[in-house]
C-alpha cells in the first residue's frame, strides 16, 4: 500500500503487515518527513496483538519509528547486515530464519537467487518470513525463488550494443531505488536521471556517484535542483527534454564495458503518462540504436 492509501485508512488492520523501508520520498506532498513516516507506520498502528508486523531491521528510520509508535502486534525483523535473535538474516551468504523456539532454519544460498541487488534480498526475506507463518511448503517456495525473473522497468537488461549495456530502471522513482541500482552495478555508468522531483534529498547517492558514474544526463522539464546538486560532483553533465536525445547522448559518451543506466530518481509525470510509458520509450530508443549500428 502507498502512503497515499494509508492516509485514508482510519482503522485498517491486516493479519500480516510488511514495512520494507522508509526513505525521503513524496516530500512534495508532505510538509515534513515525520508526516510521511506517520503515514507509512499506519500499516501497523491498528494491528492487534495476534497480528504480525514484519519490518526491515537495517532501516534506521523504521528502527526509530518502533521506539516512537505504539505497536502491539508481534514484530519480526529481517536484515542482510546482522544475525538476529529472531527473524530472517544472512550468514555465510545463506538466508536463515530464527523462530521463536530459537531454531535456525536454512532456506537458500544467496548465490542461487537469480535476481541481483540488496533490495531483492530484502523482498525475498520478508516473503520467506510470511511463508513460514503461513506454513507454506519449503520446497515450493524455494522452487519459486529459483525461477524468479526481473520485473519490467526494474533493472531490466535491454541490449548490449558494441559492448555497452543498456538497463531500464524507469520504476526507480525515488532516491532509495537508485541507491540500490547504482550499488548493484559493476563497471562505469552513464546515468540518465531526472524528471519531476518529489522533494528528494540526493546526499546518500554521492559516494556511489563519485565511485561509479562517469557522466550524467538529466531528462525532464525542469532539472535545475538535481543539476545544481551534482554539478560539482561529476564533470560531464548534459541536460535534455527529449528521451531520444538522452539515449543518443549516453551512447556517444559510452565506451566498451560501460553501462547506460536509466534510473530517474524522480516521477515521470513531467514528460510521460507514467513510469511504464517512460520505460517503454527508453527501450524503443535503444532498439533504434541497434538498427543504426547494423
Amino acid at each position: 500500500m502507498s502512503s497515499f492509501q494509508l492516509d485514508d485508512c482510519l482503522n485498517f488492520c491486516s493479519n500480516i503487515a510488511v514495512l520494507l523501508n522508509i526513505t525521503r520520498d513524496h516530500l512534495n506532498r508532505y510538509d515534513h518527513i515525520d508526516h510521511y513516516i506517520d503515514s507509512k507506520f499506519r500499516i501497523a498502528l491498528f494491528q492487534k496483538k495476534e497480528n504480525i508486523f514484519i519490518y526491515n531491521h537495517d532501516d534506521p528510520i523504521i528502527r526509530e519509528g518502533l521506539k516512537k509508535y505504539s505497536i502491539v502486534s508481534q514484530c519480526i525483523p529481517f536484515s542482510i547486515k546482522e544475525e538476529l535473535r529472531i527473524g530472517a538474516y544472512i550468514k555465510d551468504q545463506k538466508i536463515f530464519i530464527r523462530n521463536q523456539k530459537n531454531q535456525e532454519v536454512f532456506f537458500i544460498n544467496v548465490k542461487d537467487i537469480p535476481l541481483i541487488g540488496d533490495h531483492n534480498l530484502y523482498n525475498i526475506m520478508a516473503s520467506l518470513i510470511i511463508s513460514e507463518i503461513l506454513n507454506i511448503n519449503k520446497k515450493s517456495i524455494i522452487s519459486t525463488l529459483l525461477k524468479l525473473k526481473a520485473i519490467e522497468h526494474r533493472m531490466e537488461k535491454i541490449r548490449n550494443i558494441n559492448g555497452v549495456h543498456f538497463i531500464n530502471d524507469s520504476k526507480a522513482t525515488n532516491v532509495n531505488a537508485v541507491f540500490y541500482a547504482l550499488k548493484t552495478m559493476n563497471g562505469p555508468i552513464i546515468w540518465i536521471a531526472g524528471g519531476e522531483d518529489k522533494g528528494n534529498n540526493y546526499v546518500e547517492l554521492i559516494p556511489l556517484v563519485q565511485k561509479k558514474v562517469k557522466a550524467i544526463i538529466f531528462l525532464g522539464q525542469n532539472n535545475e535542483k538535481i543539476f545544481n546538486f551534482f554539478k560539482n560532483i561529476i564533470d560531464i553533465i548534459l541536460v535534455t527534454k527529449n528521451i531520444r536525445k538522452a539515449v543518443y547522448m549516453a551512447y556517444i559518451l559510452s565506451s566498451h564495458g560501460d553501462n547506460v543506466l536509466f534510473s530517474p530518481a524522480c516521477s515521470s509525470f513531467d514528460l510521460f503518462k507514467d513510469y511504464k510509458e517512460r520505460g517503454n520509450k527508453f527501450k524503443q530508443e535503444v532498439r533504434k540504436l541497434i538498427y543504426e549500428n547494423l
